[in-house]
């Protein structure tokens, strides 16, 4: 998916108006609000480190993330040669509000919980707000939330500005124009087959 860029610098207002507009939400300013931490997987003493940056209503990054990642991390995320940071791209607010759903139950589980938002994409990522909600008012149950406590994190509007701007800061300074995209130990690569990927991984190994 391709990022529009006129989009993004109203990106935050925007998604949280017609949230609340639609369910008379209101959002209050968390003085505790969490910082946003780089999500990894692998060993911090990795030789070769991956940033993939990924939307959560992107289906190729469902895609990669449902059937390539496991490959990368049987093969080398496990055996301790790779380490993959997990970069959020919010081309909309259905995407945003995922992202701070992802983080509910913590930073540990937070792969196990986006696991379950990409399985559920087709779910919650179509059709209008109320869908969307449902959707992923759904997801929560299913990671042992309440409805209460998916809202409230899916609220916490301090931690989603946070989040925004992470993600304008990092991909205008990585070049990052679709998802996924991927900066293997520095260099831009776009989205590609699990084979051309591990040819790149394999030669940076080497």
């Amino acid at each position: 998916m391709k990022i529009n860029k006129r989009y993004l610098s109203g990106i935050f207002l925007s998604c949280f108006l017609m949230f609340m507009s639609v369910y008379n939400l209101n959002f209050a300013q968390s003085k505790d609000s969490k910082e946003v931490v780089a999500m990894v997987l692998g060993k911090s003493d990795a030789p070769l480190k991956i940033v993939e940056y990924a939307s959560f209503t992107c289906p190729h990054c469902a895609t990669f993330h449902l059937q390539i990642l496991p490959k990368i991390k049987e093969d080398y995320i496990d055996k301790g040669q790779v380490q993959i940071e997990y970069r959020e791209v919010y081309f909309d607010g259905p995407g945003l509000w995922a992202g701070l759903l992802a983080r509910c139950k913590g930073d540990e589980k937070y792969f196990a919980m986006i696991d379950l938002i990409f399985e559920k994409q087709k779910d919650w990522a179509r059709g209008n707000i109320d869908d969307t909600k449902a959707g992923l008012l759904s997801i929560g149950r299913q990671a042992g939330l309440t409805d209460s406590e998916s809202l409230t994190c899916m609220q916490d509007d301090a931690l989603a500005e946070k989040m925004v701007l992470s993600f304008q800061e990092n991909s205008k300074r990585d070049g990052v124009s679709s998802t996924p995209s991927f900066l293997i130990n520095g260099k831009l690569v776009r989205n590609m087959p699990y084979e051309e990927l591990q040819e790149i991984i394999e030669k940076y190994l080497d």
